[in-house]
């Protein structure tokens, strides 16, 4: 299905393709996420690991709700609905596992799970989130399971598909492995698959945005998610910013790096967020503009609006006859 406007039209008075736009065409309503943590680790966190954790990844994985982690997960779901139910008027909510690595538990705990959250009337799907060195064979079946039950994203913690810069954020994993993540899930479920990416790591140049935006549209990914790299307390980027070793962008820089790459992406492709958003400030170090919720949103939309740029406008200019998939796998 196209859900993108034509070429030149808004997105509905936006100048990207927002994620919102993208659940009520799926839908027919407002959709909006319940996020809970029931995931306690991860590959370069296990007690058996020799790997480091991810420079930027904190005590609580990437937690939106951290202080709710040890309840039960429908006290959680019940709980954290009220919470978004303050903010977002929605009646159909996706259940949205979050922090840590959501496929690594056995098969009859996330079924188990899964089912758990499905039974809430109010739930409509599934978001499972998880790292692309983490979907074993065993995990497809059940991921089909809860495909002809509800909605299923698979959101991949992908962050960059370049080497260096995934040795640079200790991510234990690699840039052809992303890929290879990306066409299983697409090979054999049906779920619909998402893709986190980092902005604002060091020797990060235009010509390897513009690469990520077409590496993103040969593959059968639905929607991105993009971070910009912030510092925050207890990170090993953490003790790297106060040896001076790494500068976070400032706004203006990161927000020409997102338009730049919104400019190649395809129109296709939903957005999940433009900049990462700090929920623990506290714990926040750098750049302050982080812990700012709708301010680089509206930053960025309004640069684009300005220069009367919109995502894929360079889309179509992009289409070269030579093939990035293949050369990274191979």
């Amino acid at each position: 299905m196209n859900h993108s406007p034509q070429p030149g039209e808004p997105f509905q008075g936006r100048r990207y393709f927002p994620i919102s736009q993208y659940f009520r065409q799926r839908f027919g309503e407002r959709v909006a996420k319940i996020s809970v943590s029931i995931a306690e680790t991860c590959p370069n966190r296990s007690p058996n690991s020799s790997m480091e954790a991810c420079v930027f990844c904190d005590d609580w994985g990437s937690a939106a709700y951290h202080l709710e982690k040890d309840r039960e997960l429908v006290d959680q779901i019940r709980h954290n609905k009220k919470l978004v139910s303050r903010r977002l008027k929605s009646k159909q909510f996706l259940v949205y596992f979050q922090s840590y690595t959501n496929t690594l538990d056995k098969i009859n705990i996330l079924q188990q799970r899964f089912e758990t959250a499905l039974s809430e009337e109010y739930v409509s799907g599934l978001v499972v989130g998880t790292r692309p060195d983490c979907l074993p064979e065993r995990i497809f079946p059940l991921l089909n399971d809860m495909c002809q039950k509800s909605y299923v994203l698979v959101e991949i913690g992908a962050q960059s598909f370049f080497n260096d810069q995934l040795e640079f954020l200790k991510r234990g994993h690699s840039a052809e492995k992303n890929i290879e993540a990306v066409l299983k899930l697409s090979q054999k479920t049906d779920v619909d698959i998402g893709v986190h990416l980092i902005f604002g790591m060091p020797d990060e140049t235009p010509e390897r945005l513009i690469e990520t935006a077409r590496i993103i549209n040969q593959l059968p990914v639905s929607n991105v998610k993009l971070h910009n790299l912030h510092v925050l307390t207890n990170t090993t980027l953490a003790e790297m910013y106060h040896r001076n070793e790494f500068v976070p962008d400032e706004l203006d820089v990161y927000a020409d790096k997102v338009i730049l790459f919104l400019r190649h992406l395809s129109p296709d492709v939903a957005i999940q967020r433009l900049a990462a958003i700090a929920n623990r400030w506290d714990e926040l170090i750098a750049p302050k503009w982080t812990g700012k919720k709708m301010g680089p949103l509206d930053f960025i939309e309004s640069r684009m609006k300005e220069a009367g740029y919109l995502q894929g406008d360079l889309y179509e200019a992009d289409q070269l006859p030579e093939m990035t998939i293949p050369s990274l796998i191979f």
